[in-house]
């Protein structure tokens, strides 16, 4: 299951979700862009208070890391506006809004910044894994912006392609931001190494040949023994030739005649007469094996 709120971001709901359209997942990108205000504080009360009308899913400092989410992921958020009839802000299973308190040209501890990409973007790969968990795909249909101008994608392109898209690409909006992007994608994505395939269980041919011989108490006081006729038995089950009372490690008068059914069956190898004697043979336990996911050793 997804997180629909993005784990170490201080949650503000404002209410007031609104369902998605469906479709390819995405993420559009802005920035507050006040040339008179550019705390995290100041605009967070904003979207809190008399802007939550106009409020995104993210708010993120990418001087100081801080991240406010707004409203969950799988909810319309009123960042983008409508194109037409065309809900903007509803496009796909989720629509993921990021506004960056960002304003080009802003002075930070005495320096000049202009643009997002020149910014520490701390916490910024954070926000990135988040939206990956979402299914939002590494990669921007538009291209990556590269400055504050229009650069409108088509309907078509925007209503079918997931990924991130910049708020000056967006169709029915007349801004242009965000602006030069860092490179969010330029780390290859860490994949989890797969866990271990677990190994094959064994089941000897002359083990479960001598408990369908002997006495079978004698052959379930080999433990050895009695787990291997507990996984052939396990399969002639799962084939409805033996009921689960029975599924007790010992090969006993029931087990021989299911594992007589399985080699006459097509698929055990068709046996007759003699050679579908319930006693197992090397072809059928293999055959047995391979569509029960055990190995037989000879």
């Amino acid at each position: 299951m997804v997180d629909l709120w993005m784990p170490g971001a201080a949650r503000h709901s404002v209410g007031n979700t609104g369902a998605m359209n469906g479709g390819p997942a995405r993420a559009v990108w802005h920035i507050t862009s006040n040339a008179t205000d550019w705390t995290f504080r100041n605009e967070l009360g904003w979207f809190t208070g008399g802007g939550a009308d106009v409020a995104p899913h993210l708010l993120y400092d990418p001087f100081t890391g801080e991240i406010a989410q707004f409203f969950p992921a799988d909810s319309r958020s009123l960042s983008l506006q409508n194109a037409g009839d065309v809900r903007i802000n509803r496009t796909g299973k989720y629509c993921v809004q990021i506004e960056i308190v960002f304003t080009e040209g802003e002075t930070v501890n005495g320096k000049k910044y202009n643009s997002v990409r020149d910014t520490p973007c701390k916490n910024l790969d954070k926000i990135v894994a988040w939206l990956r968990s979402l299914g939002i795909a590494d990669v921007w249909p538009g291209g990556s912006p590269t400055g504050f101008t229009r650069d409108t994608v088509s309907m078509d392109s925007w209503t079918k392609l997931g990924g991130h898209y910049g708020h000056n690409q967006i169709p029915g909006n007349s801004h242009v931001d965000p602006g030069p992007m860092p490179s969010l994608f330029g780390a290859t994505p860490v994949t989890p190494p797969k866990p271990p395939t677990p190994a094959k269980p064994k089941v000897s041919l002359a083990h479960v040949i001598y408990a369908a011989k002997h006495d079978p108490a004698a052959a379930q006081g080999h433990t050895t023994y009695k787990a291997e006729v507990l996984i052939v038995e396990k399969a002639l089950k799962a084939e409805g030739f033996l009921s689960s009372q029975y599924v007790d490690g010992s090969f006993g008068s029931l087990t021989v005649t299911a594992y007589a059914r399985w080699q006459r069956s097509p698929a055990g190898g068709g046996y007759v007469g003699t050679a579908a004697d319930g006693i197992p043979g090397s072809a059928s336990l293999k055959r047995l094996g391979a569509k029960h996911g055990f190995t037989v050793t000879d």
